[in-house]
């Protein structure tokens, strides 16, 4: 009975374990990075350089990504980026990026990734994401506003 306990265990933990490794990307054998400009569609920079990819997909791996609450409401970034390997499109991620780091959003898992590397080529922006807590800041305060204008209309 013992046993059966351990390894019961021993389960839980692995599968407790590998859901924490959810918020990691794995990706692999990229050959060409395409950044597109969201809304109208247009290819900005395409980046071939062997040793860039390898490098910005090395910390993007790393990267320990942000899950963004699922009731958020989640700004789109301005770009979009394809990695590619050969002309198989692996993964597209949203994009943004200040003078010192890129962000990178995975909308379909609600997931943002911070590396310290900017891609060369795509205009910068003043404004970062907003991080999990000032979204629920803002989504507390305007809970509160609406809860204030139901009272206010009783």
């Amino acid at each position: 009975m013992m046993k059966i306990k351990m390894i019961s265990l021993a389960l839980l933990i692995t599968f407790v374990l590998m859901g924490c490794g959810n918020n990691k990307l794995d990706l692999e054998a990229v050959t060409k990075i395409e950044i597109y400009d969201w809304e109208n569609k247009d290819l900005i920079h395409t980046i071939e350089d062997a040793s860039f990819i390898e490098d910005l997909v090395t910390k993007l791996n790393k990267a320990k990504g942000e899950k963004i609450s699922d009731t958020a409401d989640i700004a789109m970034l301005p770009y979009k980026v394809h990695f590619t390997n050969k002309e198989d499109t692996g993964l597209v991620l949203g994009f943004d990026q200040t003078e010192d780091e890129s962000h990178f959003m995975d909308y379909e898992n609600s997931i943002r990734y911070i590396v310290d590397i900017t891609l060369p080529n795509v205009p910068l922006t003043t404004i970062s994401p907003k991080s999990k807590e000032e979204i629920d800041e803002e989504n507390k305060k305007e809970l509160e506003l609406e809860k204030q204008h139901q009272n206010d209309s009783e």
